[in-house]
């Protein structure tokens, strides 16, 4: 039986830092394995970003996270920061490029450098990796016998006295370690491998999990008014409401899709809304003309009706609004194409005015895991040390990554939290 220091189960961006991090602070390589069931590591590093890769923000702060716990976030970006994390990636070779909301990528804006690079640094320290291979049980059981510890800082204020060790029972073979670091992600991208298998393991060693729920991911519609509008985008700004209380309000791309809506505002919002679903006094409103007010926008419609009296209200739209929006809003209004703005008293322009700023929108759903970008829900962050990413109901069990109770918005925020709790497992494992 194969005996290890450490074993890292899931071999994505969060074990793959882990394993880094525990080689450069004094842990010899030989004795770190990490245990991959995929072919190849690393596979979701290569699509996020949009393949490129957005390894951090500038503007890491708590407001942009979810999650039973975010103070939590305090302890854990306070031992890891977002410029750790730039100067870690600088250290492997990556040069980066910081561009607009603060979103770092690397220079070559292919997030398989990246990957190869930590390839790289794995390789250069010859830690052990085993690929297609399950790990299926994991049980801690009581030795007496101990692994030597190097002497490493940071170590004094989290090291308590151990007396268990770990047996790791997988597809092909079963191995000893002293400590475990479990980074095997959420539920999302089932087809990238993501199936929530390290849910089940820290659920059985007494661990509570927060519900998963698909997160980051596109929303569907109720009705079919939208249909005709796949692949149409337009700058709106999207508000969900409860008991008329604005809850959230994102300004940004939208892009409706045959089963309804989605594009970089609906992902960011789609937390919220996955929270809010099951309330029906939960609204949500798209306003097709942000930058206007109802007053404003009726105005600017007996304008247009002006300086253009030979269009119909539908032309008077073709340079303001997407060509098929504007068909699909206005048939939704009961505005015939023939109908001039002559023809509309103000009060009813006012009353379409204020339809297009408050489009209300009956959300069916979210899109099932397999189209959401990442997880929410996970291991309670309660139940873990935040300073050490150490199990506070098991000793030498740490945690990492996506399978934990913390998610973010886009723009690197997700990946953030998985450099910093993989190089905080790393080095205090």
């Amino acid at each position: 039986m194969e005996q290890y220091e450490t074993i890292i189960i899931g071999g994505g961006a969060s074990g793959l830092i882990a394993g880094i991090s525990a080689a450069r602070h004094g842990k010899n390589p030989k004795n770190i394995l990490i245990i991959e069931k995929n072919p190849t590591l690393g596979r979701k590093i290569t699509v996020t970003g949009n393949g490129r890769c957005n390894l951090t923000n500038t503007n890491i702060t708590l407001d942009k996270y979810y999650g039973e716990n975010t103070k939590c976030l305090n302890n854990i970006f306070g031992r890891f920061s977002h410029k750790d994390t730039v100067e870690f990636f600088e250290s492997i070779g990556i040069i980066l490029k910081t561009e607009d909301k603060g979103r770092v990528f690397p220079i070559t804006n292919q997030a398989i450098t990246v990957l190869d690079l930590l390839l790289e640094e794995i390789t250069h320290f010859k830690i052990n990796i085993k690929t297609t291979e399950r790990v299926n049980e994991i049980i801690p059981t009581n030795q007496t016998d101990q692994i030597g510890i190097p002497n490493r800082p940071l170590e004094a204020d989290s090291r308590v006295s151990y007396q268990k060790d770990w047996k790791v029972i997988t597809s092909k073979d079963t191995y000893r370690s002293k400590y475990i670091i479990l980074t095997t992600g959420g539920k999302s991208y089932p087809q990238l491998g993501s199936s929530g298998e390290g849910l089940e393991f820290a659920r059985k060693l007494g661990h509570r999990i927060v519900e998963p729920k698909p997160a980051l991911v596109p929303i569907e519609l109720s009705g079919n008014w939208f249909h005709k509008l796949q692949g149409v985008k337009s700058d709106v700004e999207l508000t969900l409401t409860s008991k008329n209380k604005v809850i959230a309000m994102e300004k940004g791309e939208l892009l409706f899709t045959h089963y309804g809506i989605s594009g970089p505002i609906v992902m960011d919002m789609s937390r919220l809304i996955t929270d809010s679903l099951p309330k029906p006094e939960t609204k949500v409103f798209i306003n097709f003309f942000p930058d206007f007010t109802v007053d404003k926008l009726t105005q600017f419609f007996i304008s247009r009706g002006q300086a253009y009296p030979q269009k119909t209200f539908l032309n008077s739209l073709f340079g303001v609004l997407p060509k098929k929006l504007c068909y699909v809003l206005m048939r939704e209004l009961g505005v015939t194409e023939d109908k001039h703005i002559h023809q509309l008293s103000k009060k009813e322009l006012c009353a379409i005015a204020d339809r297009l700023i408050h489009w209300y929108i009956d959300i069916k759903q979210t899109r099932p895991f397999a189209e959401s970008m990442v997880t929410a829900g996970g291991i309670a962050m309660d139940e873990v040390n935040s300073r050490t990413m150490e199990s506070l109901k098991v000793k030498g069990l740490y945690f990492a990554g996506e399978i934990l109770d913390i998610d973010g918005v886009s723009g690197g925020y997700n990946l953030q939290f998985a450099w910093s709790t993989g190089y905080i497992a790393g080095l205090l494992s």
